[in-house]
């Protein structure tokens, strides 16, 4: 059985002579068997500076004393003094002592083991006890450290000697005893925690800091559960990010609260920033609409060309301030005046464009105002003048009677043209300041439609304007109404009997559109475009008055589109919008 262990086990007689060895112990003492037949004697295998020890530990066991074990140096090959662990008893044959058994542990792997270990550790301790990135520490299951480095002592402006043995509370701020505290008996439990939170300590100074910890358990040998973490400063960390956040809150609190527009595209001409006036400026309920979206989709007339054309001059650093028209949500123009800048990353390099826009439609209604009433003096009014001044010419006392009453006649006209212009421009006037109430549209508009045929003679298409709907509008909406489908007559070169005029109308979600169509010589494209521009003059004071109310009431001006699609000279349909009355 000796034979086949693997351990190194060798007997000797009461002489110390060697009477057997196994091959595990011949190959660790360099013993063959002709050194073995020769005679090989205790004293060989061992060291000399344990001769002593080993004869005496011997007759000790040989007089009956309890067998023990001793760190023993052999000789192995090559005269090595080789380290073991060696287990000796005495051999007994008839209650006498005949000999003697050894069994030997070799050390010499181990040791060299645990040299290496002794050196890591060495190393291991230096890395942690120098370590001046993060503070370490071990606390053991009764609260108390066990080990701190010099950068946790650094962290708390104390020694050493002030922390390790003391209870980790006593370091802690007020506001964070009860986490921490609880946290730490959760991980004595085996409970699942957190591995990484912050907190706040307490300096000798009497000074706070925050601090971020990375924190885990182990068991030792004995059983007991201890902690084990890494603590961070990151009082500046926390310091920098907050006034960042302060920063970034002024600026954003400034974006927020502007009153003008702002937008913000990328090098793509992309938007990736939009400001809430901007959204209410559009019609838009929150900036998520307009984000991702190309600029251009809310720039009126704008194409892909003529933003290459804008980065490229934002790219040259050139700051531009110019008027353009907005798209709202509902399809209206917004006019506003544009303040266009670059915006450069950390670099320098070009990233994008930054955009303020400010709505200037109270400036261009009041411009719109002055040009429309210049335009009714010289142009409406005017007119009518010289028919006056005309029939006043033929008002001489020589002058046939006849054309006395043609002169007074054409004085007649144009005074009552003049009156009713100045009518219509106050009605305009006084439906700004008019509240929108609910209105129910059919009544109205076939009472218009009866009065187009008592004075026009031309009977109004209604079989397309079905049902009934309640509309936001206000007492003017009879005259938007009439002033629609009068000028579908009176445009209308065709005799009374020829000329058609038709109403429909159709719901759409929160809006109804009402469709007015004639069969007139209609209108060209590029007519179309800028009809209902306030700085052009199309229609008189009518059209003036259709704008306006049209605006007022849909948030947009009439659509004017083909009656037959492609073919202007077949007609007209102009359509407004009205908001529903739910």
């Amino acid at each position: 059985m000796a034979d086949m262990m693997l351990i190194p086990v060798v007997e000797f007689d009461l002489n110390f002579m060697l009477t057997y060895a196994n091959p595990s112990a011949a190959k660790l003492l360099n013993l063959d068997d002709s050194r073995i037949a020769a005679g090989v004697h205790l004293d060989s295998l061992v060291i000399p500076e344990q001769h002593a020890l080993v004869h005496e530990g011997l007759n000790q066991l040989r007089e009956g004393a309890t067998p023990t074990s001793i760190s023993l140096r052999v000789v192995g090959p090559s005269g090595v003094a080789v380290p073991t662990q060696v287990y000796a008893n005495a051999i007994k044959t008839d209650e006498k002592v005949t000999g003697y058994i050894a069994y030997v542990v070799d050390l010499a792997r181990r040791e060299a083991v645990e040299e290496k270990i002794l050196s890591q550790k060495e190393i291991l301790e230096y890395i942690v006890d120098y370590n001046n990135l993060s503070g370490t520490l071990i606390v053991g299951d009764d609260y108390r450290f066990r080990y701190v480095n010099d950068k946790l002592c650094d962290i708390l402006g104390r020694l050493r000697s002030e922390i390790v043995g003391h209870d980790f509370r006593e370091f802690l701020h007020p506001d964070s005893l009860e986490l921490v505290s609880e946290r730490y008996i959760k991980r004595q439990r085996g409970e699942e925690v957190p591995t990484i939170y912050e907190f706040k300590v307490v300096r000798k100074d009497g000074a706070s800091r925050n601090i971020r910890m990375s924190v885990g358990s182990i068991r030792g040998r004995d059983g007991k559960v201890r902690t084990v973490g890494q603590l961070l400063d990151i009082t500046e960390e926390l310091k920098s990010a907050h006034a960042l956040e302060e920063s970034e809150y002024r600026y954003r609190s400034l974006v927020e609260t502007m009153d003008s527009g702002l937008s913000v595209d990328d090098g793509d001409g992309k938007m990736v920033l939009v400001n809430d006036a901007l959204c209410r400026m559009l019609g838009y309920d929150s900036p998520a609409e307009l984000v991702g979206h190309p600029i251009t989709e809310i720039l009126h007339g704008w194409t892909e060309n003529n933003v290459h054309e804008k980065v490229k001059a934002r790219k040259e650093g050139k700051l531009e301030h110019y008027e353009a028209q907005l798209i709202h949500k509902k399809g209206g123009l917004v006019p506003v005046m544009v303040s266009a800048s670059p915006v450069l990353n950390r670099d320098g390099v070009y990233a994008g464009s930054m955009a303020v826009f400010t709505d200037i439609s109270d400036m261009k209604k009041v411009e719109a105002e002055v040009y429309f009433l210049l335009d009714l003096l010289l142009h409406d009014i005017g007119n009518q003048l010289q028919l006056i001044v005309a029939g006043s010419d033929f008002l001489d006392t020589d002058s046939k009677p006849d054309q006395i009453v043609r002169s007074k006649r054409y004085i007649m006209d144009g005074a009552l043209r003049c009156l009713e212009l100045i009518q219509k421009v106050r009605r305009a006037e006084e439906s700004k300041s008019e509240p929108l109430i609910p209105v129910r549209l059919r009544p109205v508009v076939e009472a218009e439609a009866e009065l187009l045929f008592k004075q026009r003679g031309v009977r109004t298409d209604l079989s397309g304007f079905k049902g009934d709907v309640m509309v936001y509008a206000d007492q003017a909406l009879s005259q938007l109404i009439w002033n629609l489908l009068e000028n579908a007559v009176i445009h209308n070169p065709k005799e009374e009997l020829y000329k058609t005029v038709s109403v429909s109308g159709k719901s759409s979600g929160k809006t109804y559109t009402l469709t007015i169509t004639d069969n007139g010589p209609g209108i060209s494209d590029a007519k179309k475009i800028d009809f209902f521009d306030p700085t052009r003059r199309y229609g008189g004071v009518g059209l003036h008055l259709v704008r306006r109310l049209a605006e007022k009431y849909g948030g947009a001006y009439p659509t004017l589109r083909d009656r037959v699609k492609g073919h202007p000279e077949e007609g007209l349909s102009i359509d407004l919008k009205f908001e529903i009355v739910k």
